[in-house]
């Protein structure tokens, strides 16, 4: 029986024994649902210059999110959040449901985000399950937060998933300190084959056989003590600041390429990360900063320093005098910095700075509220190493607190190794709906 079916099993049985019957839990879901549909229609501005890609120019993808919880007896909890995905780009599904499966680079109509049990005491927490790995205070790059999965079979439209897990939480007043094991890997998903969003080109060079890295099927790692992930994180709340310190090790989040017994692959080695935060507020402006480090044994991969600082500034006095309520001004810098080269062992291929996104990069975002009803976005995202950007123009439309329509264009430049600019035939122009009820 496999570890999928072990966890499942575990649930029934903590549940069955908090002596509350199902009907009541299934009620109580049923009352405390929240949903939340985003539909998308959406038009490539160009043909696609790769033959073995969907041709199609017009897409649409619709999701629908739903959240509950129920009461398992006294300080017992039940959390989950369902999410149904439906893309008509050929090459994202292959199911109606899944629960756990590892190995899938599909994604599934219906699959959940969160499904846990968590234990709640006056001073500490204990969850069990799938559930979200998110930390770092960046608003538009996490450079430090490296340990969740995504759906992002539509990168422009990702959406987060959980891992499974054990998070113990414990809390000293405003402070809080966690540890949270992650014993299982989940593949993310990601455009495969002749999905479009696979994009033209490729960001690692090709290799010695002629073939290209894209083409190695990614697994995921092994289910044993050695792949088990460990994170520790310590959030602090203090009077003009919050700050926050983490330690993490087990394999690196970030894989290389390697052959081995001739047969090339992704391979994630074994790593150790530290790193912090800190953020501040005064007034109109946000201050904030992410930074951490790894180390990789052995030398199978590079060391290096990554980070992300930035700053939000908000105004909604001399912005009136051009008919707007409020001005939201957010800009980043992210860095990644080699400290240590990869060793030269003739085993090891490519190390994982193609890989890693913010190598030097510039982002910002600017959003007019003009009203209670209409905003307008801009995004652009810089690449200084490789000059590959992309930069994005949005209008939304909101009707009430659960009703919004928008609409948006996105343009992609770069050449056929960079990260965005392997998206430059997949210009798009979009409408959406989003309802929340």
């Amino acid at each position: 029986m496999n570890i999928f079916k072990n966890i499942l099993i575990i649930l029934a049985f903590w549940s069955a024994n908090l002596s509350l019957s199902w009907a009541n839990t299934f009620s109580e879901l049923k009352e405390n649902s929240k949903y939340e549909n985003k539909t998308y229609f959406y038009k490539f501005n160009d043909p696609t210059s790769d033959s073995t890609h969907d041709s199609r120019r017009t897409h649409a993808l619709t999701t629908l999110e739903t959240s509950s919880g129920s009461e398992l007896g006294d300080q017992y909890y039940f959390n989950i959040d369902l999410l149904v995905y439906l893309h008509s780009m050929d090459d994202n599904h292959d199911d109606t449901l899944h629960l756990f499966e590892r190995n899938n680079q599909y994604a599934a109509i219906l699959a959940p985000k969160i499904l846990n049990i968590l234990y709640e005491s006056d001073d500490f927490d204990f969850t069990f399950g799938l559930d979200l790995v998110d930390f770092g205070y960046a608003e538009l790059h996490n450079s430090v937060s490296n340990f969740g999965r995504a759906n992002s079979l539509h990168p422009t439209h990702s959406y987060d998933l959980g891992v499974i897990l054990g998070r113990y939480q414990k809390y000293f007043d405003d402070d809080t300190l966690s540890y949270t094991m992650m014993p299982v890997e989940i593949a993310s998903l990601v455009p495969i084959k002749s999905n479009r969003w696979r994009g033209t080109g490729d960001v690692y060079g090709t290799l010695p056989n002629g073939s290209s890295v894209s083409n190695i099927e990614s697994k995921p790692l092994a289910v044993n003590t050695n792949n088990i992930r460990h994170l520790v994180n310590y959030e602090a709340v203090r009077s003009g600041y919050d700050y926050y310190l983490f330690g993490a090790l087990g394999p690196s989040p970030f894989s290389v390429i390697r052959i081995k017994d001739s047969v090339y692959e992704k391979y994630n080695p074994w790593s150790w990360q530290v790193g912090g935060g800190i953020n501040t507020v005064y007034g109109p402006y946000k201050i904030y900063s992410d930074m951490m480090y790894q180390f990789t044994a052995h030398q199978n991969d590079e060391n290096f320093i990554r980070g992300t600082i930035g700053g939000v500034f908000k105004n909604s006095t001399w912005i009136k005098n051009f008919g707007i309520n409020e001005i939201i001004l957010t800009t980043e810098y992210a860095r990644d910095e080699n400290t240590r080269n990869q060793s030269k062992r003739s085993d090891l291929i490519f190390s994982s700075r193609n890989s890693r996104t913010g190598i030097n990069t510039i982002l910002s975002r600017v959003d007019f509220d003009v009203d209670d009803t209409w905003k307008v976005i801009s995004v652009v995202n810089y690449n200084l190493e490789d000059s590959d950007n992309t930069k994005i123009l949005g209008l939304r439309y909101k009707v009430n607190d659960s009703l919004g329509f928008f609409a948006a264009g996105t343009w992609f430049d770069g050449t056929d190794r960079t990260l965005l600019g392997i998206q430059r035939d997949n210009d798009t122009i979009e409408f959406g709906i989003k309802k929340n009820f």
